[in-house]
């Protein structure tokens, strides 16, 4: 006992010293598709960013007030968590963008645009055209629109400012631009976009990162409201949320087992059940930290329910030697099924190392672990903890008695289990797999009712597909992206694909647009473009030079001046020397990120199947890109899942049978000792598809605990239809499965989705289970036995 006290002190104090892990990449497939889809989440500018949406909470109210305390928070952020705040969009510097991509027009326009700009030189056009600028001069904005008309008459410029209107309005969000703020379009919200220094996987640096904002969110006025958009807060919730409940299931489970320990069975040593399992899911955490590193906090919520399955080993020693002066015996007649039982739990556990998800091999770690130590305490230091005078009450006596003598099986049951289990094997077939990973994120109401609100304020209905381009070299990287937008453009249609190669082209492509302008232009075709400004100008009063300024740039275009990017994505708009200086939105930042490694350009397309499947093809051409979706993830989360579940059944399948019959060297026995492991299965899944619920990558591992412990049932029940000592298997079985589903019952009530799905799934997997070994075991033993007697 004191051992055991010293050991539960050691593995708490070294508690202090493990770290754990709340992202939710724990409990997803070590896939190529997925591994990369969430890195590409984690590390994109898109997921580094911060969205605080201002609005005013009233009827009445001036937008210019939201703008100025927009203005003040972001001059208050913290720039070591918030090192770039964007809050303006400078109009000088996209204005001054767009004039010198203007400027260089020769560069901009692509062959199939100078084919276009070929069937305007005539006559009827011409006449259109200048008509056109004619009326525009004559409004009062004429006067500042009077040179770019003379520079450009044809509208030659519009193919790079209707490419740059598509690109700008491409993110999917309906804004409006009032005083170089992004305003909503009902007037009301501003909006602010910070980049944060933390990674949204560090939870510890996200609720810094959090805290610091909310501290700067307190001063706003009361009439002004703010809504937080990021992956952070996503981080930080899940956490909280799951060391919520698992404080809430060890306290609430701990003060249950010792109650029924303690008070129903009313025999202190009995307390010593619930301390073993204890004491060696302490020392397994702590051992699996050092053997592992950092452990999933997912995987040790599942602590409550490990300790149902180790909290039997010691409930089967404990009722075998309770009360007698010679013990030896008893606890002898129950080694070999707990053993047996032990050694099933654990081959099964051994299935999770063959699944690719990280966590399923930290669980199986974390049990194997428990399993042994428990085992081995229950086996060999349990029975002298137990006191050997009869020290039970007369209540206790009873109930034991009762428990164990009685007969409950019958032929009725058996007929009932029958139907029930061919009933459900009908509907078993009919259970889903859950695609959508969201479904069991612990992300509070909270903050996705203000996700809910940023939609509908902002827009952005749903998340576009991604089509990445990695290099480690710019240029390169510019030339794949826009190879690649030409593919997109012919197997997707312009209007569905989004990419900074429309507007933005490589050097090479600029080189190329330049020597095809100049070549274009010929003296003829200048001379007849003239003739025709020139007489059809008449008609509208326009001088003879008039468009000089026109034919003055072709001749500055012959001498090949290559523009360079003015703001290039490679410039963040350059240092900001105070901290109250708010950054500007970059017009490439979405497109455009330099990564450790190099470089990277994406391009959006609408996430469907069909342009999913065309993108594909377009990005198997064109080795080191890859595509991100949303949809292609959950089928991919879904495929891996399914192939795990399946591979895991059944090595767990057949490393059970194969046991059972080492337990029993009987393939009678082993075939009814496998009865609740099979009921077990069969009405989980038949249940599950009745009530809607489906397999997902937390509690498909409960559906295989479920297989561990009935498999542990159908041994016990099995080896006691021998009769050769009664060692109150029943009640031991009884109680152990109250354990267990009290463990799993509280999970039900986690505020986490997936320990709440691992609750419901173990309560219905165990309790069909246990009922099937106490209700139809017995029966069949008796039955099988009389006809092979018979034989």
């Amino acid at each position: 006992m004191v051992i055991l006290i010293l050991v539960i002190a050691a593995s708490i104090a070294f508690l202090f010293s493990v770290e754990y892990e709340s992202s939710m990449d724990e409990i997803l497939p070590q896939n190529e598709v997925v591994s990369r889809s969430m890195a590409f989440f984690r590390d994109s500018n898109i997921a580094g960013k911060v969205a605080i949406s201002l609005g005013l909470k009233y009827g009445d109210g001036d937008i210019n007030d939201v703008i100025r305390e927009a203005d003040l928070l972001a001059a208050s952020l913290d720039r070591n968590l918030f090192p770039e705040v964007t809050s303006v969009i400078s109009e000088a510097r996209f204005g001054k963008d767009i004039d010198v991509m203007l400027d260089n027009l020769p560069e901009m326009v692509s062959a199939e645009e100078l084919s276009v700009v070929d069937t305007w030189i005539n006559r009827e056009y011409v006449s259109e055209k200048l008509h056109d600028s004619y009326l525009q001069l004559l409004k009062p904005q004429g006067l500042f629109l009077n040179s770019m008309l003379r520079s450009d008459p044809l509208g030659i410029r519009m193919f790079v400012l209707n490419k740059l209107k598509a690109l700008s309005t491409s993110t999917g969000y309906d804004v409006d631009i009032r005083n170089g703020h992004l305003v909503s379009r009902d007037g009301r919200h501003v909006l602010l976009i910070a980049r944060a220094a933390v990674p949204v996987t560090d939870a510890v640096g996200s609720a810094k990162l959090l805290g610091s904002l909310n501290e700067s969110l307190r001063a706003l006025p009361d009439y002004i409201s703010a809504d937080v958009i990021c992956g952070h807060t996503h981080s930080v919730s899940n956490e909280k949320l799951i060391k919520r409940d698992i404080m809430f299931i060890s306290i609430f489970v701990s003060v249950l087992l010792i109650v029924l320990f303690g008070f129903v069975i009313r025999d202190f040593s009995a307390v010593l059940i619930f301390i073993i399992p204890v004491a060696a899911i302490l020392f397994a955490v702590d051992l699996s930290y050092l053997l592992l590193g950092k452990l999933s906090y997912w995987v040790i919520g599942l602590g409550s329910t490990v300790a149902g399955i180790t909290i039997d080993y010691g409930t089967h020693v404990y009722f075998a030697a309770r009360g007698r002066s010679d013990s030896g015996p008893f606890v002898k007649h129950v080694i070999k099924p707990v053993s047996f039982g032990a050694l099933t739990t654990i081959a099964i556990f051994i299935a999770f190392f063959f699944s690719g998800i990280k966590g399923y091999n930290q669980l199986a770690v974390l049990t194997i672990i428990t399993v042994i130590l428990s085992t081995m305490i229950s086996l060999f230091v349990l029975p002298h903890l137990i006191s050997k005078t009869d020290s039970r009450s007369a209540f206790t006596e009873h109930f034991a008695e009762k428990v164990e003598k009685s007969d409950l099986s019958s032929g009725l049951w058996v007929l009932t289990w029958i139907f029930l289990t061919v009933l459900l094997t009908f509907f078993s077939f009919y259970v889903k797999i859950e695609k959508d990973i969201r479904k069991i994120d612990g992300t509070e109401k909270s903050i996705i009712a203000a996700e809910e609100r940023f939609r509908e304020i902002w827009g952005g209905e749903k998340t576009p597909a991604v089509l990445v381009v990695d290099d480690d070299n710019y240029e390169n990287a510019l030339e794949i992206n826009e190879e690649i937008y030409r593919d997109a453009v012919q197997a997707v249609g312009a209007e569905n694909i989004s990419s900074m190669a429309a507007l933005w082209p490589s050097a090479k492509t600029r080189m190329e647009n330049s020597a095809r302008w100049q070549k274009f232009w010929t003296q003829e075709r200048k001379e007849k473009l003239r003739g025709l400004l020139s007489e059809e100008g008449r008609n509208y009063n326009f001088s003879e030079n008039a468009f000089e300024p026109f034919f003055d740039n072709l001749k500055a275009a012959d001498k090949e001046k290559h523009m360079s990017p003015p703001h290039s994505p490679l410039s963040k708009g350059g240092q900001r020397g105070a901290n109250s200086a708010p950054s500007e939105i970059s017009l490439f930042e979405r497109y455009f990120q330099k990564t450790d490694g190099g470089y990277r350009l994406v391009s959006y397309f609408p996430d469907t199947e069909e342009n999913v499947r065309s993108m594909n093809k377009v990005s198997s051409k064109y080795p080191g890109t890859y595509l991100v979706s949303a949809a292609v993830l959950s089928d991919t989360i879904s495929e891996v899942v399914s192939v795990d579940l399946k591979l895991m059944t059944w090595i767990a399948a057949i490393s059970m049978i194969v046991l059972t019959y080492l337990c029993f060297f009987n393939i009678r026995e082993t075939l009814i000792a496998l009865v609740p492991p099979l009921t077990g299965v069969i009405w989980l899944f038949g249940i599950m598809a009745m009530i809607g619920l489906t397999v997902n990558v937390a509690n498909m591992v409960a559906g295989v605990l479920a297989i561990g412990l009935t498999s542990d049932y159908g041994i016990f029940m099995t080896y006691r239809s021998r009769g050769e000592v009664k060692a109150g298997t029943v009640l031991a079985i009884t109680l152990c499965t109250v354990t267990t589903l009290i463990g799993a019952g509280v999970l039900i009530f986690a505020s986490h989705p997936a320990l709440s799905s691992v609750g419901i799934t173990m309560v219905i997997g165990v309790g069909s289970g246990f009922l099937s070994s106490i209700l139809v075991v017995p029966k069949l033993c008796d039955v099988t036995a009389t006809i092979t007697g018979a034989n």
